[in-house]
């Protein structure tokens, strides 16, 4: 597991307010993705995402891992928490929690081809 950051989302209820704040802020851009409801967000490294109307309160970072079973499986080995990963086009990831009650998620790249 390489553990480095590979994705963020900022939550936002209001779609427009949250692309108006972070887009000022920090001169980033955002699209709308191909999933339903998400916008990506360009000029950071890693690039991001907004889903909407999402009432969290803190931005969720990704951590790369090379087996996402096996790390969800750590997870709870270690008194986490580990939700079962979800498969994307671009991989899998699945939220998790550390035995403190910190949210994170994990991310499997898909295979290149």
């Amino acid at each position: 597991m390489s553990g480095e950051i590979v994705y963020f989302e900022v939550p936002g209820n209001n779609v427009e307010a949250t692309r108006e704040f972070w887009g000022t802020l920090f001169g980033w851009t955002f699209t709308e993705s191909n999933f339903p409801g998400y916008s990506m967000i360009h000029g950071p490294s890693p690039m991001g995402g907004t889903p909407h109307g999402d009432s969290g309160q803190h931005p969720r970072v990704y951590f790369g891992v090379d087996d996402i079973a096996a790390a969800t499986a750590r997870v709870r080995e270690l008194g986490g928490t580990a939700a079962e990963p979800v498969t994307i086009p671009a991989g899998a990831f699945a939220n998790c929690a550390d035995d403190q009650g910190v949210e994170f998620s994990l991310f499997e790249a898909a295979p290149s081809q």
